[in-house]
């Protein structure tokens, strides 16, 4: 079965709109994601921009709502051209790699606390899983 992408809103902010469309190309550029739809729900907070959205991952269905949620076990807080490095970051096991530039900026940016994201330690896999729905580079076996 394909999940498919929907969104809760009718007019979804653009950030919404952006995650959404960004998911819904991975999955159906690179059909192995698929296996990374796991129940969970996450929320990405652009303060710069002063928007929120939530993602919420079934096997069958993401579904993108404008807004943070109260019951997000991974929020994610980085400014727009942070959160954009940190989806086209190479990455290793779901995380930045530091073997790479672009790796090394985000590890950087973490440590830096320029951006965050509540639920690393606890939720390292759903984290990972995360990253790799949304990363723009292809997933290597």
């Amino acid at each position: 079965m394909v999940p498919t992408v929907r969104f809760a809103q009718e007019d979804p902010s653009g950030l919404a709109s952006m995650l959404g469309e960004l998911i819904a190309q991975n999955l159906s550029r690179d059909p192995q994601r698929r296996r990374l739809l796991r129940p969970s729900i996450s929320s990405i907070e652009v303060p710069d921009a002063d928007v929120a959205a939530t993602i919420r991952l079934t096997p069958s269905q993401v579904t993108i709502a404008d807004g943070l949620d109260a019951t997000a076990t991974v929020r994610v807080r980085a400014s727009s051209d942070r959160l954009m490095a940190l989806v086209a970051a190479p990455l290793r096991f779901g995380l930045p790699d530091v073997l790479h530039t672009e790796g090394r900026s985000v590890v950087a940016d973490l440590i830096r606390g320029r951006i965050r994201v509540h639920g690393l330690i606890r939720h390292p896999r759903q984290v990972a899983r995360l990253t790799l729905v949304l990363s723009v580079l292809e997933i290597r076996s």
